[in-house]
């Protein structure tokens, strides 16, 4: 076998494998249809939080942020919605003054989920240092909901619509985009983005909303197998932000874990797919796909599901629902895992990089050695 064809089978079966939607564990994971070499988000860590930029935004994200929806055991209908009856706004309350002393820097809020004026309370004293995220979740026109957002924190630091299951983006929304940029443009938000759970519809956004900054979408370890292997590589290339949402699958992860926390109530016990309708997920696939996670014998499923979200380089932050003060927890600690296994990963590769030099180019058989010319770093 000559040199040219081992090239050639060894791209193959990385675009095999990645066109196949197959894990982000093994060789995936190196390809994962991303640009060549694309350009690390720039971070910094601070105490046991890493922080990542939000792509060409200003705003550096802490890697966990605090998501929007509310503990159900708590909530109270209202003709808006619903909000949290006492008990369960002190607690939400109490899990988020933590979340923030522990550098949690970003919480989103709904309107119809009556969180704005608790929310506009608790962080007045430390406006600057909490980045408030909001999504119109009413038939308010934009402008006005943004007016109003303003009056309760000041300005909005994310803003972003909800893209619903369409093909692509049609003049509504283009017509609401256009309120947002010009909000934008005033100061009245710092960043612009959209929430969206089909590749489609994410594709199109990117090519239609003009100055988007950041997308959510759903991601998390069993979606990084099934779907987003076109809308990855050209957000990435564009330099716009990624945030995670539903990285436990909107909790219905813990079903899965024996080692669960009691209490750990997943907010949908059905495992879902976004794409064209919703599809569960047998569990015994899941099962499947949890093995690649390299779990470690102390962890729960729960955090090494955190942990490799935390791990994709081109996630700006994930963002999580979290109803118990133990979530809150395992989710920052899956972090400074995260961090610590980094630190040794490197250590262990920058080792193995220093041995295969040692031996120059004959480290490699001879009908391989254009590996280490065309892909060595250093």
């Amino acid at each position: 076998m000559n040199g040219h064809s081992s090239r050639r089978k060894f791209l193959g079966q990385c675009a095999g494998l990645v066109a196949g939607g197959l894990g982000a564990g093994g060789l995936v994971d190196a390809c994962h249809a991303l640009p060549v070499d694309p350009a690390p988000i720039r971070a910094y860590r601070r105490g046991g939080m890493l922080y990542r930029r939000l792509g060409h935004t200003d705003l550096f994200i802490s890697a966990l942020s605090f998501g929007s929806h509310t503990n159900p055991t708590y909530r109270v209908a209202t003709d808006y919605g619903s909000m949290l009856n006492d008990e369960g706004q002190a607690r939400r309350d109490r899990h988020i003054a933590k979340a923030l002393d522990q550098g949690v820097n970003m919480v989103d809020v709904y309107e119809n989920a009556g969180q704005w004026q608790p929310m506009a309370r608790m962080v007045k004293p430390k406006r600057e240092k909490v980045l408030i995220s909001i999504c119109r979740q009413t038939d308010q026109l934009v402008s006005q909901h943004i007016d109003a957002a303003a009056r309760h924190f000041g300005h909005v630091d994310l803003y972003r619509i909800y893209l619903g299951d369409g093909p692509r983006v049609d003049d509504s929304i283009l017509e609401q985009w256009d309120a947002i940029r010009r909000a934008k443009k005033t100061g009245k938000v710092r960043a612009i983005g959209v929430a969206v759970h089909l590749e489609s519809m994410m594709l199109s956004a990117l090519d239609e909303l003009e100055g988007l900054d950041y997308v959510m979408f759903p991601y998390n370890f069993i979606h990084a197998r099934a779907d987003y292997s076109q809308f990855l590589p050209r957000a990435i290339e564009k330099g716009v932000g990624l945030i995670a949402i539903k990285p436990l699958a909107a909790g219905s992860i813990a079903k899965l874990d024996p080692r669960a926390r009691p209490g750990s109530q997943p907010e949908d016990s059905r495992i879902l797919l976004y794409k064209k309708a919703n599809r569960p997920v047998l569990p015994a696939v899941v099962k499947k796909l949890t093995e690649n996670l390299d779990r470690m014998p102390n962890e729960s499923l729960c955090q090494a599901a955190m942990r490799f979200v935390y791990s994709r380089p081109f996630i700006a932050t994930a963002m999580p629902g979290m109803f118990q003060e133990h979530e809150l927890d395992e989710n920052y600690a899956a972090i400074l895992r995260h961090l610590e296994l980094s630190r040794n990963e490197n250590d262990a590769l920058n080792a193995a990089r220093r041995f295969s030099g040692a031996w120059g180019s004959t480290w490699l058989p001879r009908h391989y050695r254009w590996l280490d010319h065309c892909w060595r770093t250093s």
